[in-house]
């Protein structure tokens, strides 16, 4: 997302206009240097050959703050946090980093369909056991998660609250999992980061 008066109605008008100032514009990282919003940035600058600076702040709010005020021009952040000032006209959404267009916000591209093929990285919860768990134990909770999935009411709860409800079972998950460990792995070595 960006403020309104950014000069970027589009991910691909983005990539031209930062490309044309390379290091000379920032970017919110709501959370710090290790937050999913700084790495997704990272990574999504990484792919489209950009170079800005990071200003990290202690979490999306404060960041979300300068980017309404014209301080900051961009950051990723969580659609349940950005709807509501999309839809109040104080930012203006270019993207949405999931695979597929979010039903929240239907006439907003993916980034994978403006310009990046592949590009897929979401924030995310599961519900996992600890190793070693029976399983039919999995099983029973992976069939309740599963019919939890099938009321009406709840799924339109999740989407009212910005999210797409995935319904998998644990083979599913355990594969997702490790697809996420690899991506947000190479998002930790692009953003340069290192344990303290």
């Amino acid at each position: 997302m960006v403020n309104p008066k950014f000069p970027a109605a589009t991910v691909s008008e983005f990539v031209a206009y930062v490309k044309a100032q390379p290091s000379k514009l920032s970017y919110a990282g709501g959370g710090g240097p290790g937050s999913a919003s700084n790495l997704l940035m990272s990574l999504f600058l990484k792919r489209a050959g950009l170079e800005m600076q990071n200003v990290s702040y202690r979490g999306t709010a404060p960041a979300m703050t300068d980017l309404i005020a014209g301080h900051i021009p961009t950051m990723f952040a969580p659609i349940s946090e950005v709807l509501p000032q999309a839809r109040g006209g104080n930012i203006r959404m270019l993207a949405v980093s999931s695979g597929t267009r979010a039903q929240q916000a239907p006439n907003v591209p993916t980034i994978a369909e403006s310009g990046f093929p592949g590009f897929h990285a979401v924030s995310w919860t599961g519900m996992v056991a600890p190793a070693g768990t029976p399983k039919p134990i999995v099983d029973r909770i992976a069939g309740e998660l599963a019919r939890a999935m099938k009321d009406a009411a709840f799924v339109e709860q999740l989407y009212k609250n910005g999210v797409d409800p995935a319904d998998s079972s644990p083979s599913e998950f355990a594969a997702f999992i490790g697809k996420e460990i690899a991506l947000w792995g190479e998002a930790v070595k692009i953003a340069g980061l290192t344990l303290q």
